[in-house]
């Protein structure tokens, strides 16, 4: 098994398995050749960063990094309102999203600066700039990610006690005031925040209701094995629609698939006890695989709140699956490498020129 796991190209089967899963129930849609070109891109995408010299996007990751400060910022002027979020930049027929570019970025960036043992405060400062602006268009989904990439980094850091306490205690203090303040002055709440980011603080803490047309639907799809109208059904909600639609079959197959992935993550990322390039970035895509399937599936069942996450490999869209193929391939890039001690030193030395 571990041979298999370990062979360079092994995990594109259980990825291949499902986006074939999504093709076949997108087919006579609207959505399926767009997101046929989409796959096909990020196949090509996958391949090339599976195979390029990665040392270029590791010496001048910082200037990424900047670049991608300066398209959340543009976003927020030129970005053009969905469904009441600014997250897309348009470019004449083609569109995309910074803050999911920003996620590449964070996730080489902070493996980076965590090589070289920069100080925690700083890795922090890194993730709340684009934390804040992403906040401001409002993307609530992409900023769990950018915490995600903060915290899996943490693993390779030995944490001073007194500052894991007060981080938590701020932390803490922020989230109680806001809920205190959401059922006690809800007018203040809206001054501070804004109308629309408000709404989505009311659907985050209220989703328990029930009231949302999506939650019932997916819930009365999976258990009635009836395909019921559900909004965002190529795309958050595609799960229930899947399961809803076909036999029990199809889940197992897309359960075993994605078993399959993290278990490639978590061989590849614990198989030594290194602090490599290599294990901090697939320590990190693990976390983020792992949180947003688990989320997607609950968030499905309606047990957890609608904020806007899809399911990887499986949802319908453009610029998140290129992102995700992109990070992907470049860590099969990595794995490839990680045993290599020529290229590791050569990994390090990139790393240390600043």
């Amino acid at each position: 098994m571990r041979r298999i796991l370990r062979h360079k190209y092994s995990i594109i089967i259980p990825i291949l398995i499902l986006n074939i899963i999504s093709l076949i129930y997108l087919a006579n849609t609207e959505y399926f050749i767009k997101h046929l070109l989409y796959l096909i891109l990020s196949y090509f995408i996958l391949i090339i960063t599976s195979k390029i010299n990665y040392h270029f996007i590791l010496k001048y990751i910082k200037y990424f990094y900047l670049l991608s400060i300066i398209l959340l910022f543009l976003v927020l002027i030129f970005g053009r309102e969905i469904n009441g979020s600014k997250a897309w930049l348009h470019i004449y027929k083609f569109s995309f999203q910074p803050s999911e570019l920003t996620k590449i970025i964070l996730i080489i960036y902070l493996s980076v600066l965590t090589i070289k043992q920069k100080n925690i405060i700083y890795l922090l400062i890194i993730t709340i700039i684009p934390s804040i602006l992403t906040f401001l268009e409002p993307d609530t989904g992409a900023i769990l990610f950018y915490i995600i990439i903060f915290i899996s980094t943490l693993k390779y850091y030995k944490l001073n006690k007194k500052m894991i306490y007060l981080t938590t205690s701020i932390i803490s203090i922020f989230l109680i005031s806001n809920i205190i303040l959401y059922f006690t002055n809800k007018d203040f709440l809206i001054s501070i925040y804004g109308s629309k980011l408000f709404y989505r603080l009311d659907r985050l803490i209220s989703f328990k209701e029930q009231n949302n047309i999506q939650n019932i639907n997916s819930l009365i799809s999976i258990g009635a094995h009836n395909l019921l109208y559900i909004p965002e059904n190529h795309n958050d909600f595609i799960f229930a629609s899947i399961i809803s639609k076909y036999n029990i079959f199809s889940f197992i197959l897309i359960i075993i698939s994605y078993f399959y992935i993290f278990y490639y993550y978590i061989e590849n990322t614990f198989n030594n006890n290194k602090k490599n390039i290599s294990n901090i970035i697939n320590f990190i895509i693990l976390n983020m695989l792992l949180f947003q399937t688990i989320y997607n599936i609950l968030m499905n069942l309606s047990l957890l709140p609608i904020i806007g996450i899809p399911l990887p490999f499986l949802s319908y869209g453009g610029t998140y699956l290129i992102t995700l193929f992109f990070i992907i391939g470049l860590s099969i890039n990595l794995n490839h490498h990680s045993n290599n001690r020529k290229v590791l030193a050569l990994v390090r030395k990139t790393v240390d020129e600043d």
